[in-house]
């Protein structure tokens, strides 16, 4: 018989966190799910770590793979599983005995395609336990579009990224989603920041989505995260995660949100190419693609009535020379100072 929901769990060097996220997952009062811990290579002891818990617990299921990456794990996961619905736990994080529980009830009772839940920013040092008492949760229902508005939401309450966008909205952990959603839709293989390149499309594919207030995932900091590692040409997939956004959204003719998606690619953009200017080494070529993408864009952002004429004015400048563009800021900076 087939499991109501499939966690899917991607694996890579991290033995000192596996044994609480797993446990974690086992734990939970919701008992009908499938386990698929999906072993990316790992040159480290995880992947005998998951095949122990595989021999213990029946609902275990363990693929060992290549190294491919997490967007290459997930994919081989969802392609393994048989659940109604798809869950994601990053191998470094743990969860709350009662989130699968709570999201299901949710999903089931309200029609619900996805479901979403707070998360909890835990510090790797942190002892947090998982049996947390959670009381009556808030909840709110939105439709397909109101749901991706949500992706710029800027309540005072939520985590917002560099890009404007509320991370609460686009990561993929904290969710559980019907299985259908997936269906001819993949993680982009060989990139980071996937979550940015995906979670669009699976907001809009859903008729309804559920928001739950109650802090239900466990975000673990750890000092090697992508986001706190020095800056390496690989955060330039975020850039290009925004533009497709942009684009997506015009395809679909959701014009506001073309215009949110476009200011957001261009914040990012703009840190984002100075930021790899400064800190990296032979990265010419890099930029210059990284440019000729923003130019194609341009007229798209000069029509956008959410960026400023002030702004628009030195774009225009970037597009002509970036030097020129780097030459005003630092003249606007001096005479603020002054």
């Amino acid at each position: 018989m087939k499991p109501t929901i499939s966690i899917i769990v991607p694996i890579y060097n991290v033995e000192p966190y596996l044994h609480k996220c797993i446990d974690s997952i086992i734990a939970q009062t919701f008992t009908d799910f499938e386990l698929i811990l999906v072993n990316d290579g790992s040159p480290d002891k995880s992947g005998e770590i998951c095949d122990e818990y595989a021999n213990k617990d029946n609902r275990i299921n363990v693929i060992h793979k290549e190294n491919g990456g997490v967007s290459s794990a997930r994919n081989a996961g969802i392609r393994a599983a048989t659940g109604q619905y798809i869950g994601f736990v990053d191998s470094d994080d743990y969860i709350h005995e009662q989130m699968y529980e709570i999201l299901a009830e949710n999903a089931i009772q309200h029609a619900s395609e996805i479901v979403v839940c707070d998360f909890q920013k835990i510090n790797i040092k942190d002892t947090a336990q998982t049996s947390l008492t959670i009381n009556d949760p808030y909840l709110k229902h939105y439709t397909n579009i109101e749901a991706l508005y949500q992706l710029f939401s800027k309540e005072p309450d939520s985590f917002i990224t560099g890009a404007g966008n509320s991370i609460k909205w686009v990561v993929l952990w904290n969710k559980l989603y019907k299985r259908e959603l997936f269906e001819k839709l993949e993680f982009e293989e060989g990139r980071i920041c996937e979550d940015e390149f995906i979670i669009h499309k699976l907001l809009f594919r859903s008729k309804k989505v559920t928001a739950i207030s109650s802090p239900l995932y466990h975000y673990v900091q750890s000092h090697n995260s992508i986001i706190r590692s020095s800056y390496s040409l690989k955060r330039l997939d975020k850039v290009y995660a925004l533009k497709d956004r942009a684009d997506f959204f015009m395809t679909i003719k959701e014009t506001n949100l073309h215009y949110h998606a476009y200011k957001s690619y261009l914040d990012s953009f703009l840190w984002n190419y100075f930021k790899a200017k400064t800190e990296l080494n032979n990265i010419r070529q890099e930029l210059k693609q990284l440019k000729s993408t923003f130019d194609k864009s341009i007229l798209l952002l000069l029509k956008n009535p959410l960026i400023g004429w002030k702004q628009k004015t030195v774009l225009v400048l970037f597009v002509i020379n970036p030097f020129i563009y780097e030459l005003n800021i630092k003249m606007n900076k001096n005479n603020i100072g002054m």
